[in-house]
């Protein structure tokens, strides 16, 4: 297994600056110590700095203003997981987006870590931080957790830490099995203990091959089953040294939020967005928002342009130490429908919500 890794905010700071100066062809002045060498260090000018998560996550940022000069806020691709459609988001809403998130596939061991090109193949032409969801286990696959545990694929995740840099995407963002309080998740944590050991392997041996990766420990907002970690989400924190972002999906449902004080009290209640920020910054990490969105299909059977307000005003009073947040645009009839801009038929349309999300987000 590699050395674990202990990088707070400030530690990614230095990561970013030392890459830069490697870049620049600066060095410490002291010549006993190997350069650093990062899958962008070798590349130049903007657009080698813009692909870089550490040094992107590394600007100053301040609270009253979101996204601002520095704010990463983005989208995942849809209909199509590719830079395309994240231009198209990002074109309508007026506003380049300067991060983008995706998934790997997870239909076996082979294509989730080793097979997944097309992932970084599909984005390829985004010159922006790329933030890659990556499962535990593949779909249907649940036991293996405990074999994942035991170390029996930790070939298969240096694997996937090769596949980062061969595409010239080390420096980028793994949400690494993101959502596993969710009891739906292929990789939920049902064993505590197996969760986490399966966890800390899996983010250990993408680091033997790509020291360069930002892991992202998410979770899903609202809810976590008493089977799941006990019933509470950070019971499965698997430790500061193998977590540089501590994240949440935060969408407007199970409970929604008809008014401000609604979404106040659920953000600040346990598994709710304000209060997996507090647990961030007690451990010194950044956080993210890496899935959010308005929910018509859900409790409140409608959209709601005032959730895009509120989560606006809560990105922007908490800007300093937040990592990223990115709106999830989905067109799925079995799904959450949140997309703003998409007209075609399989897409419920919420107008309102696309009109708040412009005028807050957009230039």
């Amino acid at each position: 297994m590699a050395e674990p890794h202990h990088r707070g905010r400030q530690a990614l700071l230095l990561s970013a600056l030392t890459a830069l100066a490697v870049a620049t062809g600066c060095s410490s002045g002291d010549d006993d110590e190997p350069a650093v060498l990062t899958p962008s260090a070798s590349a130049s000018g903007t657009t080698a700095t813009a692909r870089s998560a550490q040094r992107m996550i590394a600007l100053t940022r301040s609270d009253g203003a979101w996204p601002g000069t520095n704010g990463l806020s983005g989208v995942n691709g849809s209909p199509t997981l590719d830079t395309a459609s994240v231009e198209a988001f990002c074109t309508a809403r007026g506003r380049a987006c300067p991060i983008a998130q995706t998934y790997t596939d997870r239909t076996d061991w082979q294509t989730m870590t080793a097979g997944s090109d097309w992932t970084f193949d599909n984005f390829a032409t985004f010159n922006g931080v790329l933030v890659v969801s990556q499962g535990l286990v593949p779909i249907g696959a649940e036991a293996d957790l405990a074999a994942c545990a035991n170390g029996d694929h930790d070939a298969d995740w240096q694997n996937f830490g090769t596949l980062m840099r061969t595409h010239d995407r080390g420096d980028s963002i793994v949400r690494l099995g993101w959502e596993f309080n969710e009891t739906t998740s292929p990789w939920r944590a049902d064993d505590q203990a197996t969760w986490i050991s399966c966890y800390r392997r899996a983010a250990d041996n993408i680091r033997v091959t790509n020291p360069d990766v930002v892991l992202d420990w998410t979770i899903n907002a609202h809810n976590t089953a008493s089977s799941v970690c006990t019933g509470v989400s950070t019971n499965c924190y698997p430790g500061d040294e193998y977590v540089d972002i501590v994240g949440i999906d935060n969408y407007d449902h199970y409970p929604w939020s008809p008014t401000k004080a609604d979404f106040d009290r659920t953000a600040a209640a346990a598994e709710g967005l304000t209060w997996l920020y507090d647990f961030a910054r007690a451990h010194d990490k950044l956080f993210s928002v890496g899935e959010w969105g308005v929910t018509p299909t859900g409790d409140a059977g409608k959209e709601n342009p005032d959730f895009v307000t509120w989560m606006h005003a809560w990105f922007a009073g908490h800007a300093e130490f937040l990592a990223y947040e990115a709106y999830f645009s989905d067109c799925d009839s079995s799904d959450i429908q949140s997309s703003l801009y998409l007209t075609t038929a399989n897409c419920t349309r919420n107008p309102s919500s696309a009109a708040r999300y412009t005028s807050l987000f957009g230039a």
